[in-house]
């Protein structure tokens, strides 16, 4: 399995406990416009907790650019080492 697939399901682990939606189905292209309780305060609580299970930190830059979730996996597999 690659980094980006093991990255990825671990982002959908973190999204489905913090918003507190076990079903939630996730895909490279979702995105706050696509995830209902995607909101600017839940978006810092994801980061937190990603920042946290990966070992990094989402310089600002980052979080603004990044369109949806396959951005966040691309981050991470090139800045984590806990993947």
């Amino acid at each position: 399995m690659e980094k980006r697939d093991l990255a990825f399901g671990r982002i959908v682990d973190i999204f489905r406990k913090e918003l507190e939606e076990p079903e939630l189905e996730l895909t490279f292209a979702s995105s706050a416009k696509t995830v209902a309780k995607w909101d600017s305060i839940n978006n810092l609580i994801l980061i937190t907790a990603l920042e946290e299970e990966f070992d990094v930190d989402f310089p600002i830059d980052v979080i603004l650019k990044a369109d949806n979730i396959g951005d966040l996996c691309d981050y991470l597999v090139q800045n984590s080492t806990k993947i």
